[in-house]
């Protein structure tokens, strides 16, 4: 686990660092950019300092970035990292990793004060009616990259002992867990409060990630409130249907990433609050609870999926005034093919959890890292990434097979006897069973495959495989998955870990 925090860490470190080689000029060419294959290339710790303060000061400064320049300022930093190789700012020198350690604090700082000046410039284009769909996208796009590049250097920070690893509530105002907007030092959770949550389940994050637009984030939740005024976590899981839990205690539990959010209307907050404890809990003590949404359709408050929890509650609290989100995520990556219906997925825009990141009514309070599954969450999302881009890209779905069938027929009948209640409920669709179990088989394999790739890969190159470097493990197995299993030469004989019920009708393995 050290070698990967450390190698991992320092090969996409500031990976991300799109501070290195950003000089704030209108454009940047490629052919300005040192080639991937340069000896000349070097990590240039004073450039990686002095170059993200420079991004802060540039987004600051109005004459550089504005409503309209917005997309090419963000773009331009965002494309030149995407195509760094690995070991683009490994520190080469024993001075460099002791600069890092010792600035390294300072740089995290500037870089999360990177996301939080983003955050308030969306909200002030969006003031003035200035605010376009490019702008958005790109803004979400540099979240992604910063928010990464923090992990990066937590990791890097960890490994090296500057920070020591401690385990404490979600949303403490204490770093290294959490780090806080500097005009909400001091927070504490209020009613009506935002959560927006990157779990360890593949489940909530292949649905969550059906739209166009990707995103840090695969669940919500509310802060709800009583009418003695005890906070509680409102929140819709595909186990249970809409749940209540005790504030402090769901405080305790462990996901990856938790995000707040604050509507600043704090009378509509609290309204909205005590609505949806009022609505979920009186459901719970009816015995009759509020069902899991599995369609992902929120203009039927019949059933919730988690993010229609938050719709729900400030639509009834405003009557209708205040609908969220602003900006919708679209559904239409997939075009024709019927992976999202076999999910129960049918409309052609829906409201992913990472909208509320980008709805400019909101403030972002803070966020909180638990860092021992930060890499295991990477990994989900270079599998998700995968999977997807085969489906849209290649024409992979999943087909039908008597084995794969007969568990989620099986889960099926076992959850009607009130077996299994911890993993499904009653109403989960069949097809919905079915897919997720195929999904998950296929996740599993290439999870796998990815944990012993990097083993090698970091013994051969000295540090792990980037985002990018995943990505291509993952190919090279989906090929060699393939061919392995024969399918086409020899029927009924199938040595493949997933080709036997995934794969396209092509039959072809390029």
């Amino acid at each position: 686990m050290k070698k990967y925090i450390v190698g991992f860490a320092l090969v996409v470190l500031v990976s991300a660092l799109f501070f290195a080689k950003y000089t704030g000029d209108d454009t940047i060419s490629s052919s300005e950019r040192t080639p991937a294959e340069s000896s000349t290339a070097v990590f240039g710790t004073d450039e990686l300092f002095t170059g993200s303060k420079k991004v802060l000061s540039d987004l600051n400064n109005p004459n550089v970035f504005n409503a309209r320049t917005c997309a090419e300022v963000v773009n331009k930093v965002t494309d030149y990292l995407f195509y760094l190789p690995a070991n683009h700012f490994i520190p080469k020198t024993d001075a460099e990793k002791e600069q890092l350690k010792t600035k390294g604090p300072e740089l995290l700082n500037t870089v999360f004060q990177i996301r939080v000046t983003l955050h308030e410039k969306l909200k002030q284009f969006d003031s003035r009616n200035e605010l376009e769909s490019n702008c958005i996208q790109k803004i979400r796009e540099g979240f992604q990259y910063a928010r990464f590049t923090e992990e990066y250097i937590l990791d890097w920070l960890y490994a090296q002992k500057v920070y020591t690893f401690k385990k404490t509530p979600v949303l403490i105002d204490e770093q290294p867990s959490t780090w806080t907007n500097p005009k909400f030092k001091g927070f504490q959770l209020q009613s009506g409060d935002v959560m927006l949550i990157r779990g360890k389940s593949y489940v909530s994050a292949m649905i969550a990630r059906i739209a166009d637009e990707e995103g840090n984030f695969s669940h919500a939740a509310i802060v709800g409130e009583d009418k003695a005024g005890k906070k509680y976590v409102v929140e819709a899981l595909i186990q249970h249907g809409v749940v209540v839990t005790p504030l402090e205690k769901w405080r305790q539990a462990e996901d990856s990433r938790v995000a707040l959010f604050r509507y600043p209307d704090q009378a509509l907050a609290k309204k909205a609050a005590r609505y949806m404890y009022d609505l979920a809990q009186g459901a719970l003590d009816r015995k009759q609870g509020i069902r899991y949404d599995f369609s992902m359709n929120d203009d039927d408050y019949s059933s919730m999926f988690c993010s229609e929890v938050i719709r729900v509650a400030y639509d009834k609290a405003s009557g209708g005034k205040v609908m969220i989100p602003k900006f919708r995520s679209t559904t239409t990556k997939f075009k024709d093919h019927k992976y999202p219906r076999t999910l129960g997925v049918t409309k052609t825009s829906l409201f992913a959890p990472y909208d509320v990141e980008v709805d400019p009514r909101f403030d972002f309070i803070a966020e909180y890292r638990f860092m021992p599954l930060l890499r295991q969450v990477r990994m989900q999302d270079a599998v998700l990434q995968s999977v997807y881009s085969w489906m849209i890209e290649k024409g992979y779905d999943f087909h039908w097979d008597l084995g794969h069938s007969s568990k989620s027929y099986l889960a099926k009948l076992v959850r009607q006897f009130g077996v299994a209640k911890e993993s499904l409920p009653k109403y989960m669709p069949v097809e919905t069973i079915k897919t997720t179990v195929q999904f998950e088989t296929v996740a599993a394999a290439l999870e796998k495959n990815i944990y012993k790739k990097e083993a090698e890969y970091y013994k051969k190159n000295g540090y792990l495989p980037s985002f990018q470097d995943m990505l291509a493990i993952n190919e090279a197995f989906r090929v060699q998955d393939c061919k392995n299993g024969k399918r086409f030469e020899l029927p009924g004989i199938d040595r493949s870990q997933f080709h036997g019920f995934f794969y396209s009708d092509s039959k072809s393995c390029e």
